[in-house]
C-alpha cells in the first residue's frame, strides 16, 4: 500500500508474473479530507483485503471503508460506517482480518473529546455491528492498527494511543483479546506499535520504545528519544534499533523482521528470538560507571557497549566476549552525562542484533 502526499490518496500495488497491477483505492482527496493508517490482509485466494478511513479535517468526521480487490484489480468497497461516525482528533487506523468462517471483520480505533475506543465491526445481514474492544478515557490514536485472527474464533487486535498527563509516559501500547471474553492488556508503558503476527507461540507484538532524558515530556517523540526495538509474547526479544515490520510467514512456523539499525535497513527471518539480553549501570565515586550484564542464550560472539545519542552518532564504549553463563563487564568514564547505555549481542548464527537499552539515563 501506498499513501500520498499529505495523506490524500492510497494506491495498492501488487505483482503479477513479470508485471506489476496499481489499483487506486482513494484520491486525490479535497484539501479537507486525508486517509488514516490503512491494514491489509490477504484473503484465501491471496487477493488483498484493505480497510481504510476517510477523514475530514474540520468536522472530525469520518468514514470506514473496506475494499476487495479481484484478480483483475478491481476494488469493490463497501462502506463499514456511516453519517461520520466516530469523530476523531486523528484520522482512525484500521485493519481488516479474516475469521475462521472467511467473513472480514474490521478493527478501528479513534480518540475525541476525551475519549478512545477500539471497535470490532462484524458484518450482519446488510449491516455492520460494531462491537468494543477498548474504551476508556484518552486522547488519540498514533500510528497504525494491527488485527490478525488467532485458533478458533479468536481476534487479536494492537494499537497505541496518546493519553496526555499519563503517569505511564503517555504512549500506551495495547493488545485486546476477543474470543469468549474481550480482555485487554497495556504490553508497554510508551511506544509505537509496528506489527502484530499469529506465531507458534502465541501473538507477538512488535513496538518501538523510546526513553529520554525528560521522562515527563509527552511530546512525540521527545527531542532527545532513543530508541528500542522491541517484540513482546512467549518467543519475543529486544533488538539493536528501530522495527519497521513484524509478519508471520505462512505455513512456515517462521515469523519476519524488518529493522532499521544506523547502518540500514535489515531483514531477518526466524523461528523465535531465544536470546536476552540484560545491563546495568552503576555510577561510581571517582566518575566512572560499572556496567554489567549477562546474554542468555548466547553462543560465541561479542557484546558491545554504546553510549547512546538521539542527534549523533553513538559512541562505543567497548566490546568484550561474553564469560560463563553469558556475563559481561565493563567500566566506562563518560565526558559528558545524562547518557543512555545500550548493549548488543549479534547472534552469530543468525545476525540478529539482540540488544538491551537502559530506560532510565545515568545522571
Amino acid at each position: 500500500m501506498i499513501i500520498g502526499p499529505a495523506d490524500r490518496s492510497l494506491v495498492v500495488v501488487r505483482r503479477e508474473g513479470n508485471r506489476w497491477l496499481k489499483t487506486p483505492l482513494a484520491g486525490p482527496l479535497g484539501l479537507d479530507l486525508s486517509v488514516g493508517w490503512p491494514g491489509l490482509t490477504l484473503d484465501r485466494a491471496g487477493l488483498p483485503v484493505v480497510a481504510y478511513t476517510r477523514w475530514h479535517s474540520r468536522s472530525l468526521t469520518s468514514q470506514l471503508i473496506l475494499a476487495k480487490i479481484d484478480v483483475r484489480g478491481t476494488p469493490h468497497t463497501q462502506r463499514v460506517t456511516a453519517g461520520g461516525w466516530p469523530k476523531s482528533y486523528t484520522p482512525p487506523p484500521a485493519a481488516p482480518v479474516i475469521v475462521r468462517n472467511g467473513s472480514v471483520h474490521v478493527v478501528e480505533t479513534y480518540g475525541v473529546g476525551g475519549a478512545v475506543g477500539t471497535l470490532e465491526w462484524i458484518p450482519r445481514s446488510h449491516t455492520w455491528i460494531g462491537l468494543f474492544l477498548s474504551a476508556g478515557r484518552g486522547g488519540f490514536p498514533i500510528g497504525p492498527m494491527f488485527a490478525v485472527p488467532g485458533r478458533g474464533t479468536i481476534v487479536y487486535a494492537a494499537w497505541t494511543e496518546e493519553f496526555p498527563g499519563s503517569l505511564y509516559g503517555g504512549f500506551p501500547v495495547t493488545l485486546a483479546t476477543h474470543g469468549r471474553e474481550i480482555t485487554e492488556n497495556v504490553v508497554s508503558e510508551r511506544g509505537v506499535t509496528t506489527g502484530l503476527a499469529m506465531t507458534s507461540h502465541g501473538p507477538e507484538l512488535a513496538a518501538n520504545e523510546w526513553v529520554a532524558a525528560d521522562n515527563f515530556s509527552f511530546s512525540f517523540p521527545a527531542p532527545d528519544a532513543v530508541w528500542a526495538g522491541t517484540v513482546t509474547g512467549g518467543g519475543g526479544s529486544e533488538l539493536d534499533g528501530r522495527l519497521a515490520g513484524l509478519a508471520a510467514v505462512p505455513h512456515s512456523g517462521a515469523q519476519d523482521l524488518l529493522l532499521s539499525r544506523p547502518d540500514g535497513l535489515w531483514w531477518f527471518r526466524s523461528r523465535s528470538l531465544p536470546v536476552h539480553v540484560g545491563l546495568t549501570a552503576e555510577p561510581r565515586d571517582d566518575g566512572t560507571v560499572a556496567l554489567t550484564g549477562r546474554v542468555q542464550g548466547a553462543h560465541g560472539g561479542h557484546v558491545t557497549v554504546y553510549r547512546e545519542h538521539a542527534k549523533t552518532r553513538r559512541e562505543t564504549v567497548g566490546t568484550v566476549k561474553p564469560g560463563a553463563g553469558g556475563a559481561f563487564a565493563l567500566v566506562d568514564s563518560p565526558r559528558a552525562r545524562p547518557i543512555f547505555y545500550r548493549a548488543v549481542y549479534v547472534d552469530p548464527a543468525t545476525g540478529i542484533p539482540y540488544a538491551k537499552l537502559l530506560r532510565d539515563p545515568v545522571e
